[in-house]
């Protein structure tokens, strides 16, 4: 009898501690072309070592994430990075999506004036006197 109660109570423990935690999962798309999917973006749950990438369809997911509240950083090459806040509760998902805008690049263009003087550096030759023995 004793042993089935030890059982019981392990078993009860058990179920309770799997209980405090959720899921994050949501999509991560390009902001400016009719939200297509970013595939193998990153995203990171801040000051934690979990991090996913996102898959074919721009979808992630966290499984096992203790309640509570989180930062979720999303990255992608050429896109800015974006931070959202979520709230994570005990046998609850949460949806966050992040719809990621590009990165504007900015070009310093030449002048005329700077071409031509970088080609005339270019052409000069210059010459050494030497004399042969």
């Amino acid at each position: 009898m004793n042993k089935v109660l030890s059982i019981l109570l392990f078993l009860v423990t058990i179920a309770s501690f799997s209980q405090n935690s959720g899921k994050i999962m949501g999509n991560v798309s390009d902001a400016e072309i009719e939200n297509e999917a970013l595939l193998f973006a990153s995203v990171k749950i801040k000051d934690t070592p979990n991090v996913a990438q996102t898959n074919f369809h721009g979808n992630y997911e966290f499984e096992n994430i203790a309640s509570g509240e989180y930062t979720l950083v999303f990255t992608f090459l050429g896109y800015e990075t974006k931070e959202v806040a979520v709230s994570v509760k005990n046998n609850e998902i949460s949806r966050v999506d992040g719809a990621l805008k590009s990165k504007t690049i900015a070009i310093d263009l030449l002048s005329d004036e700077e071409i031509a003087a970088t080609e005339k550096s270019k052409n000069t030759v210059s010459r050494r006197n030497s004399s042969l023995k």
